[in-house]
């Protein structure tokens, strides 16, 4: 689904929005989340879906509070890099969606134990009985699930076999009430046990589950939905706000897929939509080098399709691209004395950024500099190979640097949101949404490539005035024909 979204959020967001798609039809999509206007039902069906996801440890009841609100909030930053907004309604609801057509997760109400209880139908194979438990396992996970009607003598050993397993340093969770027991335990190796016992028609109905540390969403979810008598299986509310989301997401990502040139790529510093999927007459874009031999990099885009390409005003050819990175490396058989050093960590959220390139082709007079910051650590629907920047670009930054205080590259422009489109679709014009991939992949890139980045751990902050000088030694214009 993730995939199926980026390619809806980019060729509406970033393309276009179908000519017959009106924005106020879709409006209400891009809105932050607002769960009062949805059904208990739904609430309940989001919970479950964000418990899969690992977000969310809580009751299954429906009951929106902060749990869920913290854990939604959790799910949009992990997922797109952004605050809640009514589309992650849909992202939620096709995830769970995935997890039920895999396993057939839906409650089972085991009447010997007079419990309902979440349970993979379709993917759990039966073992053989041990000490009165009957014992069930998850084909496609290390989840292990036992049942049994115990007495309370019984079940209080089951409780402390599972406390007496506990290995690390803070104690293990326990509750003890007149008619409830739970008792959870963590090994060193991140091993999970789970005990719960409920007094039900004068006996104890015990469940116990286990589960390796990287299933541990799995048996969290199982333990949140267990409950004394029937539950009804999940429903989405008819007509309800969640299925509206649903729906609207789908005919947007239907329009998108048949309107829009899902084969392209976004750019800062291309050619129309209709041209970029032909080889193109001409166009530019920015590179800088790195490399005493004169190797160049550069955007994928920016070079694709060029019957030649040229670095100020040199000839140069291809050496590396990838499609998945939007990455290029250019060779001039000319050597360099300046060459761009590259950060040896990460780019902080919020720090300081300054992109460099040649917009409109050098109408502007040249080597051009904008500063922003870094606002996102993630790109567009949660790209984790770009980031978001604030520093403004125009057509033909494209595979400019983008540099820290210091003058380390920790980034490469990549592309920019359109504002006027995305303002049809959503009703508000954005402010300096732009995009780089993360230093660190181009680094990778010239790593699989043969071409080992220059690093640096000095971080000695330079002055505006410096910087630029400096950047513009090693920053080039790159000309495709």
């Amino acid at each position: 689904m993730l995939n199926l979204f980026k390619a809806l959020i980019l060729s509406m967001l970033i393309w276009c929005a179908p000519d017959d798609a009106k924005a106020q039809d879709f409006e209400s999509l891009f809105q932050d989340f607002n769960a009062s206007s949805l059904t208990r039902s739904e609430k309940r069906f989001l919970q479950t879906a964000l418990a899969f996801e690992g977000h969310y440890v809580g009751l299954l009841d429906g009951a929106w509070g902060r749990l869920s609100r913290d854990a939604l909030g959790r799910y949009s930053w992990a997922k797109f890099g952004t605050g809640s907004a009514n589309w992650h309604m849909a992202m939620l609801a096709h995830s769970f969606f995935n997890f039920i057509e895999r396993d057939g997760w839906d409650y089972f109400y085991i009447e010997p134990a007079r419990i309902s209880i979440l349970w993979p139908f379709d993917s759990i194979v039966r073992d053989a009985p041990t000490d009165g438990f009957v014992n069930y396992r998850h084909a496609k996970s290390s989840l292990g699930i036992s049942i049994a009607i115990q007495s309370q003598k019984a079940a209080q050993n089951s409780h402390d076999y599972v406390q007496s397993r506990h290995e690390q340093a803070d104690a293990p969770y326990s509750v003890r009430k007149k008619q409830l027991a739970i008792s959870t335990s963590k090994r060193r190796d991140g091993f999970i046990l789970y005990a719960r016992s409920n007094f039900v028609n004068g006996a104890w109905s015990t469940v116990l589950l286990s589960a390796q540390k990287e299933d541990e969403a799995l048996l969290t979810t199982m333990a949140a939905s267990m409950k004394v008598g029937r539950l009804d299986s999940f429903r989405i509310t008819r007509n309800g706000e969640l299925e509206k989301a649903i729906y609207k997401t789908a005919a947007l990502l239907e329009q998108a897929e048949r309107d829009a040139n899902v084969n392209t790529k976004p750019v800062a510093g291309s050619n129309s939509d209709a041209e970029q999927a032909k080889p193109r007459t001409s166009g530019s874009g920015s590179g800088f080098v790195v490399s005493s031999k004169g190797v160049v990099m550069t955007n994928a885009h920016v070079v694709d399709g060029c019957t030649s390409v040229f670095v100020d005003n040199v000839p140069a050819k291809v050496l590396a691209e990838s499609d998945d990175f939007d990455l290029a490396l250019l060779s001039t058989d000319q050597g360099a004395d300046n060459v761009a050093v590259f950060s040896a960590g990460s780019a902080n959220l919020n720090a300081d950024v300054t992109a460099i390139g040649f917009p409109y082709g050098g109408l502007l007079g040249g080597l051009n500099v904008t500063r922003g910051s870094v606002s996102a650590l993630k790109g567009l629907s949660g790209d984790a190979t770009t980031m978001q920047i604030t520093a403004p670009i125009q057509k033909g930054n494209s595979g400019g640097p983008v540099l820290a205080s210091d003058g380390e590259v920790v980034g490469v422009v990549v592309s920019k949101l359109n504002a006027r489109r995305t303002a049809e679709l959503m009703g508000d014009t954005p402010q300096n949404v732009n995009f780089a991939v993360r230093g660190e992949i181009a680094r990778l890139f010239m790593s699989q490539n043969g071409v080992e980045p220059l690093l640096s751990l000095e971080n000695e902050t330079l002055g505006p005035e410096a910087l630029a000088q400096k950047a513009a030694k090693f920053t080039v214009f790159v000309e495709c024909k």
